[in-house]
């Protein structure tokens, strides 16, 4: 079995990866195998739970219950597709105006905050544009 540290630097790998923006457990033990690392999913857990304690990857929680995992970056926020599962990064919307606000109406001392919406992505809303133009 391969030392954690070097299923760390794999996981950084994989989620370094263009393919999709986060992952979840599962699919960076998928990642990791595809780059001919072989892993049990509880060293991958370890090994995700380490980098999220030291401030490099993000957890992303979900409403189907899977949470995802992200590197740490630049703030964004996140929209994910109810059709293929995927989660597209978008602009954070949300300024410090409105966080002084909100911060003013509640009374509350706002650290941090992630939006994930719901909806359609772009590749999909195309698809099926496509696919109604085509009949």
């Amino acid at each position: 079995m391969p030392r954690k540290a070097r299923i760390a630097d794999a996981i950084l790998a994989v989620l370094s990866d263009s393919e999709r923006h986060a992952w979840t457990l599962d699919e960076l033990h998928d990642g990791l195998a595809r780059l001919g690392l072989e892993s049990d999913f509880s060293s991958v857990f370890r090994a995700a739970e380490k980098l999220v304690a030291g401030g490099m990857v993000r957890k992303l929680f979900l409403d189907d219950g899977r949470t995802r995992l992200e590197l740490v970056a630049t703030h964004h926020d996140h929209l994910h597709c109810m059709r293929c599962d995927a989660l597209v990064p978008i602009l954070c919307e949300i300024g410090h105006g409105e966080i002084v606000t909100l911060e003013r109406e509640t009374g509350a001392a706002i650290t941090d905050h992630h939006l994930i919406l719901s909806g359609i992505c772009g590749n999909c809303r195309a698809a099926a544009v496509a696919g109604a133009n085509d009949r």
